[in-house]
């Protein structure tokens, strides 16, 4: 059965102004569940959003109010007895809330995980790899600034696949920058995100441009 569940709102400043198309961010909010259960285990899940409500209809505060208003409640009320009949309660009385879910379910499967003495991944079908690359997010704003951040972090053998944040210029500046970073890093892989700032027309003509540039991947281009 479950205890208690808490949610912790932890602030954390980024290493530098992190800027997207919709907003700059200097600072990002995690959402930390905890879940305790009666017969001594925890669990930990994370719901973390960018950029406030600018980026999505859920807000770090705006999670830990509705787990706290209407989740838990209905959790500790009705005491389901696995992470499958968690989530089958809470979609089907509570509408939307992806990222507050996704919590909430991460925190009862590191329980599961724990009580079985299995990690995570065995619980959902197995792993297939045992390393996976992490891209790097460049988003400063400025093309020198960045080729720096990325030069040091191949350097360091941390990262070789970056994804840089664009979509708050025009279509021609933000593809000039993207292009520069990739001349300078011709052996990583480049990735963008635009956060949906273009219309459907600037979205043929950037992702034309991107792709003749040896761009990998166009993230978000529209809405």
């Amino acid at each position: 059965m479950i205890r208690s569940i808490n949610t912790l709102l932890v602030p954390i400043p980024t290493i530098r102004a992190h800027k997207l198309a919709c907003t700059v961010m200097n600072e990002q909010v995690l959402v930390l569940v905890h879940i305790q259960t009666e017969d001594g285990y925890e669990g930990w899940g994370e719901a973390t959003t960018i950029g406030g409500l600018s980026y999505a209809e859920e807000s770090p505060h705006s999670i830990k109010t509705n787990i706290d208003t209407y989740f838990t409640p209905l959790l500790l009320k009705e005491q389901p007895t696995s992470t499958a009949k968690a989530m089958q309660l809470l979609n089907l009385h509570i509408n939307g809330n992806r990222f507050a879910k996704c919590a909430i379910e991460t925190a009862l499967l590191d329980i599961e995980g724990k009580r079985l003495n299995l990690p995570v991944s065995e619980l959902i079908g197995g792993r297939v790899r045992d390393r996976i690359e992490v891209a790097w997010t460049l988003a400063s704003g400025n093309t020198a600034t960045d080729i720096k951040e990325a030069k040091r972090m191949i350097e360091q053998k941390r990262h070789r696949i970056f994804k840089l944040k664009i979509g708050s210029n025009p279509i021609v500046v933000d593809v000039a920058h993207v292009l520069a970073i990739k001349k300078a890093l011709p052996d990583c892989r480049i990735t963008v995100d635009v956060n949906q700032a273009w219309t459907e027309l600037e979205a043929m003509q950037g992702i034309s441009l991107l792709q003749a540039g040896g761009v990998d991947l166009i993230e978000q281009p529209v809405s």
